[in-house]
């Protein structure tokens, strides 16, 4: 493989991912297709994604956007990146055991929830805390997730958090039930123009779901911003939307919820 732009062929193409991300499967047939350029894959926090693009620090990055908020309107600038959305990742709220919410089977809504003290992990993040250009590892990503869990097992209040993180974080003294009524996390990837070459575009469609062989369509909806996809699908290389096959029942019924406020009987 050589680059569209004038210089040496690419040795390593540098993925920056975001806790609860797993681009295992992106890597495998990434490998298997292009042996000649090693996928380096580092993981991050979910902040300060684009400045690390802008930096160098990673050539093609994960978004994970806060609820409700578009891949465009964050990705502002589109004389600099291009973006594309793969998915969108369900909210679910983390509770107690001992949480009334522990009682519905699969899922509450934001009515349910309205009112109930919540824990936010950024309330737990030292400001001093790494350098967002660091690459760190899964334990040092989740410590405000894993402290804020913490205080969720005592009953103090609930979580919010995407599908992915949540499972990834997921203890036996907590409950994780979808919230039904919330929009979700946009989740895509970005990369900037100047940087964009063949490897990049060929990344972009292992990411999509292009099949070895395939022709790559270069200025098609993959350098768009626009998945082409369904939304609501969840490929290969990312968790946390709907469940997959033999991930157990799908989410929806609200059968089995309690009264609000009332604990389940033992």
């Amino acid at each position: 493989m050589t680059d569209d732009a004038a210089g040496p062929p690419r040795e390593v193409l540098r993925l920056g991912a975001i806790p609860g991300a797993t681009p295992d499967k992106w890597a495998a047939r990434w490998h298997a297709r292009f042996p000649e350029v090693r996928l380096q894959v580092e993981y991050f926090d979910d902040a300060g994604q684009l400045e690390r693009l802008r930096a160098g620090t990673a050539d093609v990055g994960y978004l994970r956007l806060p609820e409700g908020e578009d891949l465009d309107a964050v990705v502002a600038d589109p004389e600099t990146f291009h973006r594309v959305l793969l998915y969108r990742e369900d909210p679910v709220v983390c509770a107690s055991r001992e949480h009334w919410i522990a009682a519905a089977e699969e899922s509450v809504t934001a009515e349910d929830i309205a009112g109930e003290p919540m824990v936010d992990p950024a309330d737990m993040v030292d400001p001093a805390d790494g350098d967002v250009h660091a690459p760190q590892s899964g334990a040092q990503l989740a410590r405000a997730e894993r402290l804020a869990m913490e205080v969720v097992a005592s009953g103090a209040g609930l979580l919010i958090l995407p599908n992915s993180v949540a499972r990834m974080l997921s203890r036996k003294d907590v409950v994780i039930r979808r919230i039904e009524d919330r929009p979700g996390y946009a989740v895509g990837l970005c990369w900037l123009r100047s940087a964009d070459d063949e490897a990049v575009q060929e990344f972009i469609g292992v990411a999509r779901g292009r099949r070895a062989g395939s022709v790559r369509s270069a200025g098609s909806a993959e350098t768009s911003g626009r998945s082409g996809r369904s939304g609501r699908a969840t490929p290969a290389g990312a968790r946390g939307g709907r469940p997959q096959p033999g991930a157990g029942p799908r989410p929806g019924s609200r059968r089995g919820r309690p009264p609000r406020g009332r604990r389940p009987k033992r």
